[in-house]
């Protein structure tokens, strides 16, 4: 393909697509390459197939996380069009329950932990999955899980005259405002997330599989629910997750609060927060396979009272889009909220404020939201500040870095330079931590 890539051999194939096992022969690495499939008799790589691909190039590339596959490259070839992404030798949790059955307890917490960190990533950049299934959870060896296929999210408030009358997602997994022809939103992928998890527990998912789609969207629609046996100290979890009013779920980051207390001694919950007729269910997501890969799965079995990382979540999210920021303290209850104030403004209107999204022993993932506080457009940006406690950034996307002894200054990456009055604009980054604590800096912002 395109004199760069070469095709090793076929790893998987879904309804509508193709992904294969090649070798960068550029960068020497093995990559997985989605080929986009067209539908019959529609010819090669239409109009469609190119903005589908090119969609979820964008959508993918925006989220970096370790639990989620990474997208590195759109191109067309030859009439067809592909994704070229990040390789891992791993297998769907849909292989995983058929070789081994429902998993233990222990373990489905610690996969919900791990995807519920990479889709509160996603939406803190505001990016909807809409087909969390364990078709679309990858799982390596050693037992970290993945999430994967963005071939059917969106951008939050983004429509696709393509998609009207139509539900998008997976029949067994679809959240019940979804199944009665409403929108997808963030509370449908947390219901998703519940229903996979759900399924990993028991075997089989939340309402059942049936060959007859109506007989199963009617018990979906209905929320004909019956609580998970074997669930124990989840069974609460799941529930919430899987409620049928989608203001009554926990957010995405909330619900990665409650699955770490799972098998703590009792804590404060975590607040509840209010957070298409023409059936087209997508059909089996793609699932990157490795032949080499052992029989059986290296998960850790650490006891269930084990307190493990949390990853700690994001404050509320407001109008405009900015994002208040949290602190990751050595034990904190997950209520327990810290604002970051937000810059002064300068004399030419811009404010910025930042958020921990994700934590880990040793690092952290944070997100920088710049708002433009003027009435007339923001045609550049500048964000300064002293980076806390030792910690050095390592990562950043979304922005151009420059660094003079402890003070960072990022400056717009050109595509997100205009922003429009009350509008914002956002980067990421990577830091390590030198005492553990994903301290919360103050930040100077001024517009170019």
């Amino acid at each position: 393909m395109s004199g760069r890539y070469r095709i090793l051999g076929r790893i998987g194939r879904g309804a509508m697509s193709v992904v294969w096992q090649a070798r960068d022969e550029r960068l020497d690495r093995v990559v997985a390459v989605k080929q986009f499939l067209p539908e019959p008799g529609t010819g090669p790589a239409p109009a469609g197939i190119c903005d589908r691909a090119i969609r979820e190039a964008r959508l993918a590339s925006r989220l970096r996380h370790p639990n989620a596959i990474a997208v590195y490259d759109v191109l067309e070839d030859a009439g067809s069009m592909y994704l070229v992404m990040e390789y891992v030798p791993a297998r769907s949790l849909t292989d995983v329950l058929v070789e081994r059955g429902a998993l233990p307890r222990c373990d489905v917490v610690r996969l919900g932990r791990q995807l519920g960190a990479a889709l509160a990533a996603a939406h803190g950049d505001w990016i909807v999955h809409r087909d969390v299934t364990p078709n679309n959870v990858l799982v390596s060896a050693d037992g970290t899980a993945r999430i994967t296929d963005f071939g059917v999210s969106r951008a939050l408030g983004e429509h696709l005259a393509a998609e009207a009358d139509v539900i998008v997602g997976t029949l067994p997994y679809l959240a019940p405002e979804v199944a009665r022809g409403g929108e997808a939103g963030l509370p449908s992928d947390v219901y998703g997330l519940g229903a996979t998890l759900y399924t990993a527990l028991e075997g089989t998912p939340p309402f059942g599989t049936s060959d007859d789609p109506i007989t199963l969207l009617r018990r979906i629609t209905e929320n004909q629910l019956v609580p998970p046996p074997h669930g124990g100290p989840l069974t609460g979890v799941l529930m919430r997750m899987l409620e049928r009013d989608p203001a009554a779920r926990p957010t995405m980051q909330e619900a990665v609060a409650l699955l770490a207390e799972v098998g703590r001694p009792a804590t404060a919950a975590a607040p509840r927060r209010p957070g298409l007729r023409r059936v087209a269910v997508a059909g089996a997501a793609v699932c990157v396979t490795s032949a080499c890969v052992a029989a059986g799965l290296a998960f850790t079995g650490e006891p269930e009272t084990t307190a493990a990382p949390v990853e700690r979540p994001p404050a509320t999210v407001t109008a405009d889009h900015t994002v208040s920021a949290t602190t990751t303290a050595p034990a904190p209850p997950p209520s327990r909220i810290t604002e970051a104030p937000p810059a002064r403004p300068a004399a030419a209107g811009c404010t910025a404020r930042f958020a921990v999204t994700n934590s880990w022993p040793g690092g952290a993932q944070a997100e920088v939201t710049v708002h433009n506080d003027r009435p007339t457009r923001l045609s550049g940006w500048t964000v300064t500040w002293a980076v806390p406690g030792g910690a050095v950034v390592r990562n950043l996307w979304n922005g151009t870095l420059t660094r003079a002894g402890s003070t960072v200054t990022v400056t717009d990456a050109g595509w997100n330079a205009l922003v429009e009055p009350g509008a914002s604009a956002s980067f990421g980054l990577i830091q390590d931590l030198a005492d553990g604590r994903a301290a919360v800096p103050v930040l100077a912002c001024r517009p170019n």
